[in-house]
């Protein structure tokens, strides 16, 4: 599971660079969120789907089951839901 926390990670910093933030953990699976502007102004499916289109290009479907979830949000949303 390691190799597939490392290959996510890296295609997700390279697709979401900084200031876009990564926060990843391996729990039984790989869940993590995505913290972007880029998801400005899209539907949560939209925002899925732009991951997910991205990362099938780059995973096989072993690594690809080991990602138990992705919430993607923007800043803003983020700082909306931690105050």
């Amino acid at each position: 599971m390691d190799t597939a926390m490392r290959k996510v990670r890296k295609l997700l910093e390279k697709k979401f660079p900084a200031p876009d933030r990564l926060e990843l953990k391996n729990e039984d699976g790989i869940i993590g969120t995505i913290i972007s502007n880029k998801f400005n102004g899209m539907e949560s499916m939209d925002r899925v789907n732009m991951v997910w289109d991205y990362l099938d290009r780059y995973l096989t479907k072993e690594e690809k089951r080991q990602i138990v979830i992705l919430l993607t949000i923007t800043p803003k949303e983020e700082l909306l839901h931690s105050s």
